[in-house]
């Protein structure tokens, strides 16, 4: 038998939604194969660095597109991204579900749909909602506490949130679930359960984030992996049900580890 790849194991991920595919993130650091992109998005990709990854963060944002247009749509933040010195938003439009990206200069609101809160300064969403540091003067002087939460959590919180999605009920047990296990990995910092709350509840089921999430959580050490895996079995039992898809996922997982070395006694 072949051994599980990681790559098995984003699959199985993605096999646990029944929802129709999203449309894949486009790669960075390569020319996108779309002729109908325009030529600064291709230009985009190929110089973009990422600066977060696994948002899954549903909004309403009003801004004025690359070809001048002026726009007001649902947008899926998957990542932030970094050309040059511009800072980009990369999603997927709802409307049309399609991968677009938004450059956060050309951005006059905000609306976090999980939340209800209008941002008026796309700089503050990114510095607050998602810890992402902006050196200009447009970003707050103060940082937020919560911001080390989100730069130290947002991966493990975009997989479980995903995986607490799956069945479409977002159960207040399966969030408080993840909420402590965020707490137990962030003791050190202060903030309260309001802020943690809103931003489980921001977290929008969404198969290619939680993806790449996964990805980074893999290379993290053994002492972090364990942790999240102990997390995900408990968010994925804490309604006293375990169905195939979710079985076959978490099988996948422990596989890939105790290639690796990782030693489990779960029973799944």
């Amino acid at each position: 038998m072949n051994a599980t790849t990681p790559n098995d194991v984003i699959q199985a991920l993605h096999d646990l939604s029944s929802h129709p595919a999203m449309p894949p993130a486009p790669p960075i650091g390569s020319v996108l194969s779309t002729d109908k992109m325009a030529q600064e998005v291709q230009d985009t990709f190929k110089t973009a660095q990422e600066k977060r990854v696994g948002i899954s963060i549903l909004t309403s944002i009003t801004y004025k597109s690359i070809s001048g247009n002026n726009k007001e749509r649902d947008f899926l933040i998957r990542r932030i991204i970094q050309a040059k010195n511009d800072i980009y938003i990369d999603g997927v439009a709802m409307d049309i579900r399609m991968p677009r990206l938004i450059k956060v200069n050309q951005i006059s609101r905000i609306h976090d749909v999980g939340t209800g809160r209008i941002y008026d300064n796309p700089y503050k969403f990114l510095h607050d909602k998602l810890g992402i540091n902006i050196n200009n003067d447009i970003q707050p002087k103060q940082e937020p506490s919560f911001t080390k939460v989100i730069e130290r959590m947002h991966n493990e919180i975009a997989v479980l949130m995903y995986v607490v999605a799956i069945d479409g009920l977002r159960e207040k047990a399966e969030r408080n679930t993840v909420a402590k296990y965020v707490r137990s990995q962030t003791q050190d910092l202060i903030y309260t359960d309001i802020e943690l709350d809103e931003y489980l509840i921001s977290i929008a089921p969404d198969a290619a984030s939680a993806g790449m999430a996964l990805q980074r959580i893999l290379l993290k050490d053994k002492q972090a992996i364990q942790s999240f895996v102990e997390a995900l079995i408990n968010v994925i039992t804490s309604n006293g049900e375990t169905n195939e898809k979710e079985r076959v996922f978490l099988a996948k997982i422990m596989d890939l580890l105790e290639n690796q070395g990782f030693q489990f006694n779960f029973a799944l």
